[in-house]
């Protein structure tokens, strides 16, 4: 199993990667946008087929083929997977590309915005960015941002509270990591969800979640895979 420091330790260096385009990225990220689509054209989840990377073995030879550091997105029922490589930081936020223009931005493991959806995330006003899973069990106010298919924004506040489970193993790539899971239920006059978290377990570093976008895209799980490649 990856060691925490050894985690710890990728994740901080991560940025030092060549630029060059990687066609297997290239595919998998297009068909994922391809299908994707069809997902939000209210086409049923079990119509629609697994792309190639979700009947693709995730494990280390695998991910050595990447010369890029990678995460990859999943929808809920995880027939559609794609993966995406870092475009830049800004401090602790760092944003996530796929080649046709899919882009997610996290703060500390939490989507804070996305550009390529149907309705898009543009900010997440969230009070507790710096250190977002230290307030087990108290409630707290958070503001999602969207901009709508006539470009008009429309705010979403909801109320949320963390809670930790117990440990458990997470099975990723080859590993078996122990991780802490938390689970965050927010909830507002008209919508609701569970975000889920998996951290390396002792540290915040997210490895698996599962983050609500909108209403119209729902959720998807997002695997930080760049915590096991090598530099």
């Amino acid at each position: 199993m990856t060691s925490p420091m050894k985690i710890a330790f990728l994740i901080t260096s991560f940025f030092l990667f060549s630029c060059t385009s990687d066609e297997i990225k290239k595919n998998q990220s297009k068909e994922f946008s391809s299908i994707y689509k069809n997902l939000l054209k209210s086409k049923k989840l079990e119509e629609i087929q697994e792309n190639s990377l979700a009947r693709t073995k995730k494990d280390s030879t695998w991910l050595s083929r990447f010369n890029q550091p990678i995460v990859m997105i999943s929808s809920e029922n995880e027939k559609v997977q794609a993966t995406l490589v870092a475009l830049g930081n800004n401090g602790e936020k760092l944003t996530w590309v796929s080649s046709d223009g899919i882009s997610l931005s996290y703060h500390n493991g939490i989507l804070i915005a996305t550009r390529g959806f149907s309705q898009d995330l543009i900010s997440l006003n969230h009070p507790k960015l710096k250190k977002p899973f230290k307030h087990i069990n108290k409630s707290y106010f958070k503001t999602h941002r969207f901009l709508d298919s006539t470009n008009q924004y429309e705010d979403i506040t909801f109320t949320c509270m963390l809670k930790k489970k117990p440990t458990v193993s997470l099975s990723i790539l080859n590993y078996k990591v122990s991780t802490d899971k938390v689970i965050e239920r927010c909830d507002s006059n008209f919508q609701s969800y569970n975000n889920i978290y998996y951290l390396l377990a002792g540290t915040d570093i997210v490895l698996k979640s599962k983050q609500w976008i909108s209403p119209a895209n729902k959720s998807f799980f997002t695997y930080n895979f760049y915590a096991f490649q090598q530099n």
